[in-house]
């Protein structure tokens, strides 16, 4: 079965059981959602400046060995997924599951052969949403459910510097793609 008829079934599943919804009011969440994903990833990068620079610990009265890495990665997730509910506001869509999230992203940004004549004109900014940066945001939901749900998670430095970089890469091609 063709991967775009799977991802349809999957939509149509997720609107019947009401995870993902469709109105044209919706439309009118695009500019908010990416408005809310630059805010939490200029929290991210001000959780991990306070992990990494002494003057803002002492700033804040907290201990030199603090960091918090994980919350790094949490954030960043979160950034990266407001930015795609963007993206599915600019279709008519409100998405109340993850997983039906990415669903419309990949069938409406990376895959869909069609797209309805009022998507024509963001055609050739819609492809720029490239499978990668998809994958990026499903990869960037796995590290932020270990940092958020695993007692003694092994978070690295690294890992929040990664998910960083892969934020600001996802948020300013949605925004690219949206003609924000």
């Amino acid at each position: 079965m063709k991967r775009c008829e799977f991802l349809k079934r999957k939509i149509a599943n997720y609107l019947r059981k009401e995870q993902l919804l469709k109105k044209q009011e919706y439309t009118k969440l695009e500019k908010p959602f990416l408005t809310k994903a630059r805010k939490n990833y200029s929290i991210a990068n001000l959780m991990f400046k306070i992990s990494e620079q002494n003057d803002f610990k002492r700033a804040l009265a907290l201990p030199e060995s603090f960091e918090t890495h994980e919350w790094v990665i949490i954030v960043s997730y979160y950034s990266m997924y407001v930015s795609a509910l963007a993206a599915l506001a600019k279709l008519s869509f409100k998405s109340k599951s993850h997983a039906a999230t990415i669903a419309v992203l990949e069938h409406n940004y990376v895959r869909k052969e069609k797209l309805e004549t009022k998507h024509v004109d963001t055609l050739s900014k819609a492809y720029a949403l490239s499978e990668n940066l998809i994958t990026k945001l499903v990869k960037n939901k796995t590290r932020r459910e270990t940092a958020q749900y695993d007692a003694t998670p092994a978070i690295s430095r690294e890992m929040a510097i990664t998910a960083l970089a892969d934020a600001e890469e996802f948020i300013t091609k949605v925004e690219e793609v949206l003609g924000s």
